[in-house]
């Protein structure tokens, strides 16, 4: 009996996660609050912190190998392609973000500073 119990659970946690599992435009409006939120910290302007977001979404939504959106069901891998800060000179790895329970955890690259 105890058997059923725990498959029944485990069932039920494979039916959460791939139903809390974050879309690709879920991760668009994510990125797009987080550079908005990020530029208001740095400059304490709401014109321009809505101006970055503007222009990050266009970004986003003319160049489709940016964001790399990897489903593996039971949660989401996104990879964001730094090569455009790059050219531009600046030191910046790729980003990697795990979307799991409608929620993101940034696991590589988000805390490094590119303006060094």
């Amino acid at each position: 009996m105890k058997k059923i119990y725990i498959y029944g659970l485990v069932v039920f946690i494979f039916l959460v996660l791939c139903v809390t599992n974050p879309s690709k435009s879920d991760f668009d409006q994510y990125l797009l609050s987080y550079i908005r939120d990020y530029v208001l910290q740095i400059s304490e302007d709401n014109d321009t912190a809505n101006l970055a977001s503007g222009i990050s979404f266009i970004i986003l939504q003319s160049n489709n190998n940016i964001i790399k959106h990897d489903n593996y069901m039971i949660f989401s891998r996104f990879r964001l392609d730094a090569s455009v800060i790059r050219t531009f000179g600046y030191n910046a790895d790729d980003i990697i973000i795990i979307g799991v329970f409608n929620k993101f955890i940034p696991i590589y690259g988000i805390n490094q500073n590119i303006m060094q």
